[in-house]
């Protein structure tokens, strides 16, 4: 289990500067107070740190991303042709010019509709056009074989918070590390899953005995209550008797039954795989109780219908109408932080949550970041410039992390898409808990979801959860032997 805060000690260098100040009453929480960097303005906090500036002689840095049509629910973007008037893109555009005057190099981007599945066919080749391949995180097995160690590239400073190092610290297998999780991009800063909630809907039907806020402050926001009030706050609009597309529901699966698993299971701490008494990572859910009791009531819930959660058509992924939360047909949708900077046009107004404990002994909220885009290096790489790639990469890890991530978090946020002051203070929660491990990260699209999660899904009991996953126990325990086997081949 990797736990981290993407601006730990920001605040070492940085004061506090807040849209909605601290949240009072945290009792149970942890928050992200004195870690934010700036204010509501696009001016880049000062540290008393800065890599060193060296010349780097024209070195054009190659990179082959996803284009926008994949990971859509993270921020991926490495590079924006112009200023355009909006804050965050503004804020990369000036990063990027900011650096590559500085160190004399340029940044060079293609951007294709699957990097998965092209490295392979470029590597055997020879092909050498691109250092730089940012693939999806759950893709191990198909990036490995082609791939080189990070170790390899000198002047990556990984243990300081630009590199986010509790995460980037999860991709090192066998004393390899074959992926990155800095600061380059907003990837991981952008899709810490929380709690996003209707407020006209809340308003208007729901138990206003109840402060949504105060519970999430107190430590009382836990999986028990959001399933007792996602139940009871729903409305048949059409009078019909019916549940369908046209009515009000507790919840949208914001990211399919499967983020639906994920995400409530990392939020009540708990986790799919664990380390044994050798450090080696193994899938221990099958056997822990208190987890098979967790997706237990989380199943029953989704199953008994009774306007808790609607599908439209049976799918994995998820399968309400488009737009079915921004159009005002569910109280809560589990979001990511790029969702949400989405919904800053929606006609109602929205509050955001942490998402749910397990119970109130649980000492903090977790917010997982897991189904992004991490950075491997080419294993056709040109060592020759090793010295030039690191001394580029470190400057735009340290810079996104100084420049952009306060300004992606006060501003593009906080000041414009946060409606109140409350949920700007749930934000620090959730910044202040992000964390990774290696089953979410690592295994769960590749293994996991089409594996038992897929199972338990069409099984649609609670009955079928060990069974399923005990089935599935064989090919998960070959994959982890796999990917670690395929780490020690690395060059």
């Amino acid at each position: 289990k990797k736990q981290i805060s993407l601006l730990l000690t920001l605040a070492i260098f940085v004061p506090l500067v807040s849209c909605g100040g601290t949240p009072s009453g945290t009792s149970g929480t942890e928050t992200s107070s004195g870690t934010d960097g700036q204010g509501a303005d696009t001016t880049a906090a000062e540290t008393e740190y800065a890599p060193e500036v060296v010349n780097l002689d024209g070195y054009e840095m190659t990179v082959m991303n996803y284009d926008l049509s994949w990971l859509t629910w993270a921020n991926t973007r490495i590079l924006v042709g112009e200023e355009t008037g909006d804050v965050l893109e503004d804020a990369i555009y000036k990063r990027n010019k900011k650096i590559e005057e500085m160190y004399n190099f340029t940044i060079k981007v293609d951007e294709v509709d699957n990097v998965s599945g092209k490295i392979s066919k470029l590597v055997q080749s020879g092909d050498s056009t691109y250092d730089i391949y940012a693939m999806s995180e759950g893709a191990s097995g198909a990036f490995l074989p082609y791939t080189s160690d990070w170790h390899n590239i000198p002047g990556l400073n990984l243990d300081e918070p630009w590199w986010n190092p509790e995460a980037t610290a999860v991709y090192e297998f066998d004393g390899k590390q074959t992926a990155l999780a800095g600061n380059m991009t907003l990837s991981a800063a952008s899709r810490a899953v929380c709690m996003a909630f209707n407020k006209k809907i809340w308003s208007d039907i729901g138990d206003q005995s109840i402060d949504l806020y105060g519970l999430a402050r107190d430590g009382k926001w836990t999986v028990d209550r959001f399933i007792g009030i996602a139940k009871s706050t729903n409305k048949d609009v059409n009078g019909n008797s019916e549940w369908d597309e046209n009515d009000i529901y507790g919840l949208m699966l914001g990211r399919g039954f499967k983020g639906y698993i994920a995400s409530f299971l990392c939020g009540s701490d708990m986790n799919f795989t664990e380390k044994n008494d050798k450090g080696e990572d193994e899938f221990t859910l099958y056997k822990n109780e208190k987890g098979i009791a967790l997706l237990t009531k989380l199943i029953d819930a989704w199953s008994a219908g009774n306007g808790y959660e609607y599908n439209k058509k049976d799918d994995l992924h998820g399968a309400t109408p488009e737009n079915f939360f921004e159009n005002g047909h569910a109280l809560f949708s589990q979001r990511v932080p790029n969702d949400i900077y989405k919904l800053r046009d929606m006609n109602d107004d929205i509050g955001i949550l942490p998402m749910p404990k397990y119970d109130e002994a649980q000492e903090n909220y977790k917010s997982a970041a897991w189904g992004g885009a991490v950075w491997t290096l080419s294993r056709t790489f040109d060592m020759a410039d090793a010295e030039k790639l690191g001394a580029a990469l470190e400057a735009m890890s340290f810079y996104g992390y100084r420049d952009v991530i306060p300004v992606y978090k006060e501003v593009a946020l906080k000041t414009k898409t946060t409606r109140d002051n409350e949920s700007a203070d749930m934000l620090d929660i959730i910044f202040g808990t992000i964390y990774f491990d290696f089953g979410t990260n690592i295994m769960y699209d590749a293994v996991f979801a089409e594996g038992f999660i897929r199972s338990i899904y069409k099984a649609k009991s609670s009955d079928s959860i060990v069974s399923s996953m005990e089935k599935n126990k064989k090919a998960i325990d070959k994959y982890i032997t796999e990917i670690f086997e395929m780490a020690s081949e690395m060059q």
